[in-house]
């Protein structure tokens, strides 16, 4: 019987100016004809019953109509655009919905305003899990706009006031998840380096466990949940007036990680497969990568293996697509400390090993106690702005201050920066802090530091913003 692959469905955006396939199934040796506004596609299913037609790039429009027939069955898929598709991914951040965000309400309010439509894929976590795998692609509206990513959803609202295409985000995304998760197996077997610190110590000592033992570790593991989920409830009813982050102060975090095994969302390649492989055969204007924090644990290894997921990532959509990435915010991480700022540093690294890579700075956007910041509108905003300048708004201003280079001279350290011509700023030197001031750019540091830093901490207190309001990028000097 006549099938076509599930990404494709009515309400649906595909990505404007750019050949794409459609692709689907039926019975063998079959004559399959697609046909996009009058245009008209023919081909022959293999021998396996597979069928793939190229199709030729299409201008922004909207309520396109792509029918697909063989002699027996025709499927009409309606309402579909042409525009510029994003693929929003990463951990719980991104993940973090509309519906608990701060500016919720209000966001509610322009909905009906704007054209956006949203895709977010299933989070399968195994093969077998009773999730419904369905994609379904929406306009998102007052009524359905809860559950998106508040990121990608407030990213999408500013893109909107510099372009007049249809705009759209596949959410692809898992909270608690490694980037090691969203990269395929084999890939990170053949990495020597990734292989040793990923994929070998997650199996160590579970390779011939049961799948019992594995349901009894689990069970365990929810029943430990359900205790903490239940007093963060009396706690709340009790203290409405708390923030989430007093709350994670006073309880302390939700239990994890759950346990290793092949039902665990966190092995490494599992969600590539599950996940980001129903996806992956889409054109996209540009990737939005927020995530890290899961890999505090391995922030030695974070810039090899961030670089592996753009690379294979690029390599599997078949096009060198942009990358815009979100350096993690402030947070204090008790268990891992002072491992963020090599996050940081590795996400600022990619920028410069690797071509189309932009990245915005998001220090002043976190909560000390909460990993998950209920205001995820101004993260949003930079993201959509800088998306703006990339691709609609060339003379839109948005420069971060940064470090741009430093030279010993006969008055001492030089610091140059771009983007700030004038403020303080306060650097550690040696592990004392000091206040400088910053004139035309530039700052001198006269005493005999061996290290010199700026904000090079998991929750910095001291951040530097220039006149457009935008923070300064963490950085570190080693000196010989």
């Amino acid at each position: 019987m006549l099938k076509v692959a599930s990404i494709f469905a009515k309400n649906m955006i595909l990505q404007r100016d750019v050949p794409f396939s459609i692709f689907g199934s039926n019975e063998p040796n079959k004559k399959v004809t697609v046909e996009i506004d009058r245009e008209i596609y023919e081909t022959v299913t293999d021998s396996d019953g597979i069928w793939r037609v190229e199709c030729a790039s299409h201008e922004a429009s909207s309520q396109s109509m792509i029918q697909i027939y063989d002699k027996d069955t025709k499927i009409e898929l309606e309402n579909i655009a042409f525009g510029d598709v994003y693929l929003a991914a990463g951990q719980s951040n991104m993940e973090f919905m509309l519906q608990n965000e701060d500016h919720f309400n209000q966001a509610r309010k322009k909905a009906k305003h704007l054209d956006i439509r949203s895709l977010r894929v299933p989070q399968i976590e195994y093969i077998g899990d009773g999730k419904d795998p369905s994609l379904r692609w929406e306009i998102l509206d007052e009524t359905n706009m809860d559950e998106v990513s508040a990121v990608a959803y407030y990213a999408l609202e500013e893109i909107s006031h510099y372009t007049n295409v249809p705009i759209g985000v596949v959410g692809c995304y898992k909270g608690g998840t490694s980037a090691s998760c969203w990269i395929d197996e084999i890939t990170l077997k053949n990495d020597p380096f990734l292989k040793e610190r990923f994929i070998d110590p997650y199996w160590d000592g579970i390779m011939e466990q049961t799948e019992k033992e594995e349901d009894q570790k689990r069970l365990a593991y929810q029943r430990l949940l359900v205790q903490y989920q239940q007093k963060v409830e009396q706690y709340q009813k009790e203290f409405p007036q708390r923030s989430m982050s007093q709350l994670k102060h006073d309880l302390g975090h939700t239990p994890w990680p759950q346990p290793k095994g092949k039902k665990d969302f966190g092995r490494p390649g599992g969600l590539h497969d599950l996940m980001f492989e129903r996806i992956k055969n889409l054109k996209y204007k540009a990737v939005w990568w927020y995530q890290g924090e899961e890999d505090a644990k391995n922030a030695w290894a974070y810039d090899h293996l961030l670089a592996t997921l753009i690379e294979s990532w690029r390599h599997e959509l078949h096009q060198d697509v942009p990358f815009f990435l979100i350096q993690l915010p402030a947070y204090i991480e008790e268990t891992y400390p002072e491992t963020w700022p090599m996050i940081r540093q590795a996400q600022m690294n990619q920028t410069l090993t690797h071509e189309d890579v932009r990245i915005i700075c998001t220090l002043d956007q976190g909560d000390a106690y909460n990993i998950h910041p209920t205001d995820k509108k101004e993260i949003g905003k930079r993201l959509g702005q800088m998306v703006s300048q990339t691709f609609y708004a060339p003379d839109l201003c948005i420069v971060y201050p940064k470090l741009r280079m430093w030279k010993e001279s006969e008055k001492g350290i030089e610091l140059l920066f771009e983007g700030i011509d004038e403020g303080d700023i306060v650097l550690d030197l040696d592990g004392t802090q000091q206040v400088f001031s910053i004139h035309s750019g530039m700052t001198t540091v006269k005493s005999l530091a061996h290290t010199i830093s700026y904000a090079w901490e998991n929750n910095p207190s001291h951040i530097v913003f220039n006149a457009l309001n935008l923070p300064m990028f963490p950085f570190k000097i080693e000196l010989e």
